[in-house]
């Protein structure tokens, strides 16, 4: 079961004092594709609304649910709204915006390079992936070295940074796998499984470059305070 959002409400309709979701844009829990749902409410208990309706893809049946209503400020009552089953969108890492070297620019691929694969937009996302994977070299590496190929980037990132060699097959995978999505060739055109282990690896790096830095970090000052604060407690 997945919440749905405000924004994927696209319209209502009042029916006695409830204002109830009555068209909702949202990716299909069965097949991934991104489709309008018409929903007929008919059911309701006092504390839960529900309804289902079809996928116009694959024929699925969602079913959803609407509780917790409260008065809005036109008076009618309205409902979170939930779906089942969820759509297994995928989400961004929670918080990568809070990180200073993750930039603004790094930010705006990274949401756009989710929101393209939650679309299903393979090929898209393998361009977007290797796009990103550009971004951050760049971020890291000064500009002398911005203007050379991604793949003799990636050569030159340890030198910049400390990366052990698995860290570097990851970035050069998602390298080969934007290259695949650069060129067409429909023998080697991306699909669900290149698009969703691509997005994996870029993560994989973006924790280990960006996050697990700064957690390290926190920790060992953590561990410091500890310490300190056993030695103040002594006589």
């Amino acid at each position: 079961m997945e919440i749905i959002n405000e924004s994927n409400i696209v319209k209502t309709i009042k029916i006695d004092e409830f204002s109830l979701p009555e068209s909702v844009d949202f990716t299909c829990g069965f097949c991934s594709r991104l489709v309008n749902y018409y929903l007929d409410w008919n059911e309701y208990n006092g504390r839960v609304m529900f309804t289902t309706s079809r996928c116009s893809g694959c024929g699925g049946m969602s079913k959803f649910y609407l509780v917790e209503f409260m008065e809005n400020s036109d008076d009618y009552y309205e409902g979170i709204l939930y779906i089942s089953p969820g759509s297994n969108r995928r989400k961004p890492i929670k918080g990568i915006e809070s990180y200073p070297e993750f930039n603004k620019g790094l930010v705006r691929a990274y949401n756009s390079t989710i929101n393209v694969f939650n679309l299903g937009e393979w090929t898209a996302t393998s361009i977007l992936c290797r796009r990103l994977l550009e971004g951050i070299t760049k971020s890291i590496l000064p500009e002398t070295e911005q203007y050379r190929p991604l793949a003799r980037q990636l050569e030159i990132l340890p030198n910049k940074v400390d990366l052990d060699k698995p860290i570097l097959t990851l970035a050069h995978a998602i390298r080969i796998g934007g290259n695949l999505g650069a060129h067409f060739d429909l023998e080697k055109e991306p699909n669900y499984e290149t698009s969703k282990y691509m997005v994996d690896l870029l993560e994989y790096l973006i924790e280990y470059l960006f996050i697990l830095p700064h957690r390290i970090k926190e920790l060992n000052e953590h561990i410091e305070n500890l310490k300190n604060e056993k030695i103040d407690s002594n006589p």
